[in-house]
Parts: structure tokens; C-alpha cells; sequence
């Protein structure tokens, strides 16, 4: 197998990390790069290590996620479940493992195999406890509000139906689309066709934030329409508050679509110039000095990669 080339890409997420902070994307884009590999420099592997970590919401929404989809197969076999199915069989043993991963350390071995909580990381949790009746609250709500809300409107699509979405639980890698010559990275949560029409749905878990989460699901429009072949008028989008129990529909305009294109354009451009030479083929990052750190220290809290800028931080203050 030939040595793996950290190629330019450019996603939503990695669009949202580069804006509040252009360090924390150099550390989870070029810093961990080859911290899996046995010769990796300390930095390296801690970087990795921490590129890995997860918190308690990323983990809140996985659970819930893994939960419906469950859900949802079973529905399409003619199996009816309830709510309490779906908590005991899929949410539950999910949580429990992964918070015990994580409480217990198993990922200082294997960091990409086992869970590493933010939370314990840096020990940031009052009452675990607490936290825990949190989580497991919340995923139960939202598995029922998708059966009662969400489970009627699609639960006559047949699997036939369903776009085959690349994830990363699958290995290899994720659903993406090139565009401009970039690589883009979009995973849409769950996308069907009826007709000529493709309907693309993302699962939120947490709060209600309208108009970032109505962005990211026009790069899943662009995807549609790259990939796909779709036509801007025939992809209908809904953003899925499973604990709040609505549901954003929305249609994207041309002028909506151009606007999304020129986001991606504008931030594609100001990732390049981070790069030496300006060359996104080699893709060669800029000593990770020249990438800025956040102008909002309250950023820092919620970035795995704190303890690599804590000193530097400190000076400053």
C-alpha cells in the first residue's frame, strides 16, 4: 500500500474550526497528520490523539442517530418497535460502552478504536453523574419524537429509495464530491428520491440553530446536485430537531445556491493562503506559528487541542 497523501479538502466543519480559530485547523488537519504511524514524532501521535477525542454531545447525537436509523430498519421489515426498543437495544449499549472507553482510558492505546471524552480529558465535568441522566434523557426523547413526528412522513420509503452514503464507521473514506477541483466532504444523515425528487434529512440532536444548520444542508443540495444529477428544484431539505419535536422544511433559490458556492470560494481561498506556495496540490502547511490563534478565548474551551496552546495562551495573557 503506497504511503497515504494528506490531500486539500475542504468541508463544512472544517470551514466552521478554520473561522473560529486557524490553529485548532492546523492541528486537525496537517498537526495529527501520520500520528497513527509508528515513526510519528510525540506531537504527532498526541495530536492524533487528540483529533480522535469526542464530548458528551458529539456523543448524545451519535447515540440518538444510531437509535432511529435502527428505528427505521425495522419499520421497513414490517418489525414495529417503540421507543423503549430503541433506547435498550441500540442508544443504551452505545452510550455505556463509549463513556466506559473513555472513563477508563482504552483509547490511550488505540485512540481511533476506543472513545475519548473531552469531558474527562480535561476533567471539565462537575457531576458525571448528572451528566450522564443528561444524555440518556435527552436520546430517549429524541428517539421518541422521531417515532411519534418524524417516523410517519418516512416511513414508507423502501431502502430501493435511499442514497448509499459513505460514513466513517463504515472505513475507507467518507461521501464526498469534488467542486472547483476541491475536494468537498458532505455526508448527509439520510437521503431518498421519490420520483425525480431527492429529499435529503439531517438528524439534530441539540439545539435549534437555524440558520448555520440551513448553510450546512445546502452543501447537501450541492452534493445532490454534483453526484446525483438532481435539479435544484426537485431537492426538498429538513433539519430534524428530534428533542424539540419540529422539523425545518426548506427549498434552496439559485440565489441561495450562489451564495453557498461563494462561501465555499471564499473560504477554500483563505485556507490557501496558509499553504506554502499558495499549492493546494502539495498541500504543504505554513509552520503552525503563522496560524493564528482565536481571538475569543472562549473558543478554547470547547477545542481538544487546548493543552497544545494553554502555554502559549498563558504568555499572552
Amino acid at each position: 500500500m503506497g504511503e497515504l497523501k494528506n490531500t486539500f479538502s475542504w468541508s463544512f466543519s472544517a470551514a466552521e474550526d478554520f473561522e473560529q480559530c486557524r490553529r485548532r485547523r492546523y492541528w486537525s488537519k496537517y498537526g495529527m497528520w501520520g500520528g497513527w504511524g509508528r515513526n510519528a514524532s510525540p506531537e504527532q501521535k498526541a495530536a492524533y490523539r487528540l483529533c480522535k477525542m469526542d464530548n458528551r454531545w458529539g456523543l448524545m447525537g451519535q447515540a440518538a442517530e444510531n437509535a432511529i436509523m435502527w428505528v427505521l430498519k425495522q419499520h421497513q421489515q414490517g418489525v414495529p418497535v417503540d421507543a423503549t426498543a430503541g433506547w435498550e437495544q441500540v442508544a443504551r449499549p452505545f452510550l455505556t460502552r463509549k463513556w466506559n472507553e473513555s472513563s477508563e482510558g482504552s483509547w490511550r492505546h488505540s485512540p481511533k478504536q476506543f472513545c475519548c471524552l473531552r469531558e474527562h480529558y480535561y476533567k471539565t465535568m462537575d457531576d458525571e453523574n448528572a451528566a450522564k441522566r443528561q444524555v440518556a434523557a435527552q436520546v430517549q426523547n429524541c428517539i421518541e419524537n422521531f417515532i411519534d413526528k418524524v417516523l410517519p412522513r418516512i416511513g414508507s420509503i423502501s431502502p430501493g429509495q435511499e442514497f448509499r452514503i459513505a460514513t466513517p464507521e463504515q472505513g475507507g473514506d467518507v461521501e464526498h464530491f469534488f467542486y472547483e477541483g476541491v475536494k468537498i466532504y458532505s455526508i448527509p444523515d439520510y437521503a431518498y428520491t421519490i420520483g425525480d425528487e431527492v429529499h435529503i434529512h439531517d438528524w439534530k440532536a441539540g439545539k435549534i440553530k437555524a440558520e448555520q444548520h440551513r448553510l450546512q444542508l445546502s452543501l447537501y443540495a450541492l452534493w445532490a446536485i454534483v453526484k446525483h444529477g438532481a435539479t435544484l428544484d426537485k431537492i426538498f431539505l429538513y433539519v430534524e430537531y428530534l428533542n424539540e419535536g419540529q422539523v425545518l422544511p426548506f427549498q434552496l433559490t439559485e440565489e441561495d445556491m450562489e451564495e453557498t458556492q461563494s462561501l465555499m470560494s471564499d473560504s477554500v481561498g483563505e485556507m490557501t493562503e496558509y499553504l506554502v506556495d499558495c499549492d493546494r496540490d502539495k498541500n504543504e502547511p505554513l509552520p503552525k506559528e503563522e496560524w493564528e490563534l482565536t481571538f475569543d478565548p472562549a473558543n478554547c474551551g470547547q477545542c481538544n487541542f487546548y493543552e497544545f496552546c494553554r502555554p502559549e495562551l498563558e504568555r499572552l495573557r
